[in-house]
């Protein structure tokens, strides 16, 4: 397959860098919806999810999960080279593609915007002058699954062509709530885009995109195990929890607009080449505009304990300039300057029962613990503690019975960047590149408790732990770094490559949405301007070492690639909670060490049969991560018992294998294929090392198998009928799971994200 991975059109087999790439009707053959679902067939990458997320991807390991707009995506995802930005509006629908190049590693030299793990390049088909190429594809499914998308090409002029795409899809839930009765993880989606493409047979080409999508699905769902000391812990102050009857369905209360994960996004894109002769001028103009709304219950049970809401939108600015040489000796670079700017504004809601509140922090009812005119005084602490912090002895339940902790951050983050990289041959057998980027980050941040939306006299106890009494609290930091890769490459033969390189990546700080500094006692800080400021987290950085191999093999019918890394992070970007406080923010850890080895192996079995394999290893070990290993009482006391333990959440296996088969008729042809992902269990969080907390709940979440078949008729017309399976052995796992929790918290042990049941489906698709 060709790629522009490396900013030149070549083969993916000449690239010397881990890159999957899959082509556009592969994607839609196999019923790969969003961008989270390319993980199923890319080596070294896990974490999908079923809701608008991209902090739950992992690429070799390393994840920024981050509750809150400070800081940035470790993952990259891009569309035709444009930056498609964070959760709400980074993950996209998949159609009317060409294909997708998914690279591993850090990327620092490829694209405008930085990114430290990898990144995700999303190609999508363009108009060619003179050809139709129109198609239609339909598929009906049980659970009411309707998805119809198409796209067609006609010219304008003799130098200017426009493709028309776009897609609806609706599906109906298939998790019961069984106290409110409703369905979840359901979804209604649609989206246009329009390109057009000017090419004279001059020096200058140009592509403008236009796109747009509407999405409504159901937020992130949560089902209690009903395991661990907190679950214990609530059962002993409301009696018996049960838990749902069915491994798919859940029993929780439900936030005020339902359960939700609804976003609108507007984007306009356009690149612009021009041919100089001795090199290729490239500009990239992007603009892109989102709203999001979500909302979960992140407790996983029908008490009120954590709601979470969160109404967002946001602006994104890119321009990035280009020069790429076209020269024909051993020498061949390319060089660019970049720069973004986002604006983002974000409402975020911590809710919970005032009763809970008082019953888990104080073993009373708050009618009680308040009653202090009765003359109860629970030994004389309770009221005047209460007095002291709220000034008041009297208990007024608000309206609804909730603490609404409403909080607001505004955000203007830019940065450029300045990149070069330089390519020699030597011989034709040897050559070699090295490449350096200068990157300059600044962000401006407010955070805002929005109090007055706050009936409950106990306060901002949910999600802040502070007041801003006089207003917005703010500040602004930078961040700069130099990076760098160097990669050589040996070919000992036609159609093999042997490389190995050394890449130093980098992401910048950012800030915490619901802490300040200097902090205090968690719900006793007054932030005020020009004393507090958001809270921080440091920049992260990288040293990757990666060699690999791609060759082919028996005259092209077999192509395989492998790899093997080894990477030092230092201050990896990860959540930990304030000690004393429910507050989960941004940690930096002292340093991960990680390796793996990733392959694909593509073999044409004859002319009607393909069979694609893949698989990855990974390895990693934690030092210095004291701040994460507060997840269960038994270890309180030994901040060094997680001490070298792996990345939560990532298995330390993958695999997946492809077999499509096509079988001549006279008229027509039959077609069919089967697709198979697998990934091991993954700790659920940093492991700890001794019996005791395994005892108390440690354990290991994620573990699929995921199989699909398909089977139908082509006509020589161009008209198409299938029969499709998912989830073929209807296997029921969850896509990922929290860790231990303590003994006194109310936040209980839970799974997240239940499998989708085995779906048969009929599919029918025309092109022309």
């Amino acid at each position: 397959m060709i790629v522009t991975a490396t900013k030149r059109a070549e083969s993916v087999m000449d690239v010397p860098l881990a890159v999957t790439a899959l082509s556009g009707d592969f994607v839609r053959d196999v019923n790969l919806d969003d961008v989270k679902d390319l993980v199923f067939f890319t080596p070294g990458v896990t974490g999908n999810s079923k809701d608008s997320f991209l902090d739950s991807i992992a690429v070799r390991g390393i994840v920024t999960n981050d509750f809150g707009n400070g800081g940035d995506p470790s993952l990259g995802v891009y569309k035709n080279g444009f930056y498609q930005g964070r959760n709400g509006s980074g993950v996209t629908s998949l159609y009317d593609l060409e294909r997708s190049e998914f690279l591993r590693g850090p990327q620092g030299f490829l694209f405008g915007r930085n990114s430290i793990a990898g990144a995700l390049n999303i190609i999508t088909r363009k108009p060619t002058q003179g050809e139709s190429e129109t198609y239609l594809d339909l598929r009906i499914a049980e659970r009411d699954i309707l998805r119809v998308e198409g796209g067609t090409n006609f010219d304008v002029t003799n130098d200017l062509a426009i493709r028309v795409a776009g897609f609806y899809s609706t599906e109906g839930g298939y998790v019961d709530n069984e106290i409110t009765g409703k369905e979840h993880i359901e979804h209604d989606k649609a989206g246009i885009r329009v390109t057009g493409s000017y090419d004279a047979g001059g020096a200058l080409t140009a592509n403008l995109y236009l796109e747009y999508e509407d999405r409504d699905q159901s937020g992130t769902i949560y089902r209690a195990t009903g395991k661990g000391p907190s679950y214990q812990f609530l059962e002993d102050i409301y009696g018996d929890i049960p838990l749902p009857g069915d491994f798919r369905d859940v029993r929780i209360d439900e936030p005020r607009n339902g359960i939700i994960d609804n976003g609108e996004i507007w984007s306009v894109g356009l690149d612009v080449n021009y041919d100089l002769g001795w090199a290729t001028l490239t500009s990239l103009t992007g603009y892109k505009d989102h709203d999001y709304h979500y909302t979960e219950d992140f407790d996983a049970t029908a008490i009120t304990i954590f709601n979470y809401e969160q109404i967002q939108s946001g602006e994104y600015f890119e321009q990035e300039l280009r020069l790429t040489s076209q020269n024909e000796g051993m020498f061949n670079w390319y060089a660019g300057v970049s720069y973004y700017r986002e604006e983002i504004d974000t409402e975020f809601l911590g809710q919970q029962d005032e009763d809970l509140y008082c019953n888990v922090y104080w073993g009373q009812a708050c009618e009680d613990v308040f009653d202090y005119y009765n003359n109860i005084y629970y030994d004389g602490a309770y009221a005047y503690i209460l007095y002291d912090y709220w000034g008041t002895y009297q208990w007024t339940p608000s309206p609804n019975g909730l603490i609404d902790d409403w909080n607001r951050t505004k955000g203007t983050f830019s940065g450029w960047a300045a990149y070069i990289d330089l390519q020699f041959q030597f011989s034709e057998q040897w050559d070699a590149a090295i490449g350096v980027r200068y990157n300059d980050d600044e962000k401006e941040m407010s955070q805002e408790v929005l109090a007055g939306r706050n009936q409950s006299i106990l306060g901002q106890v949910v999600q802040t732990g502070f007041t801003t009494p006089q207003g917005p609290v703010s500040d602004t930091q930078s961040w700069s770094e130099p990076t760098y890769r160097a990669v050589v490459n040996w070919h000992p033969g036609d159609d093999q490559l042997l490389y190995f390189s050394i890449t130093n990546g980098y992401k910048q700080g950012g800030y915490n949405s619901y802490s300040v500094d200097p902090g205090g006692p968690f719900s006793g800080v007054e932030a005020l301007p020009g004393v507090h400021v958001p809270s921080t987290f440091d920049a992260e950085t990288v040293v990757s070492y990666e060699i690999g191999y791609k060759g082919s093999q028996w005259d092209g019918m077999s192509q395989l690639q492998l790899t093997a890394f080894y990477y030092e992070y230092e201050d990896l970007q990860a959540t930990c909670s304030e000690p004393g406080s429910p507050v989960v923010v941004v940690c930096n850890t002292g340093e991960v060490k990680g390796q793996g080895l990733e392959g694909n192996w593509n073999l044409a079995l004859s002319d009607n049969w393909q069979l694609g394999v893949g698989f990855s290893w990974f390895d990693s070990e934690g030092s210095g991560i004291e701040a994460f290993c507060s997840g269960g009482e038994e270890w309180l006391d030994d901040a060094s018992a997680c001490e070298g333990s792996p990345i939560p959440g990532v298995p330390e296996y993958t695999a997946f294998a492809s077999l499509n088969g096509n079988y001549p008729l006279d008229n027509g042809e039959l077609f069919g294929n089967v697709v198979a992902s697998w990934e091991d269990g993954a700790p659920a969080d940093w492991e700890p090392s001794n019996a005791i907390t395994r005892a108390a709940g440690w354990r290991e979440v994620g573990e699929y198998t995921e199989v699909q078949a398909t089977a139908g008729y082509r006509s020589p017309t161009g008209w198409a009928l299938a029969l499709y399976v998912e989830n073929l052995f209807d296997d029921e796992y969850y896509d990922s799971g929290n860790g231990i929790t303590s003994a006194s918290s109310p936040y209980v042990q839970s799974d997240i994200g239940p499998s989708r049941p085995r779906t048969v489906g009929l599919r029918f698709s025309y092109g022309l």
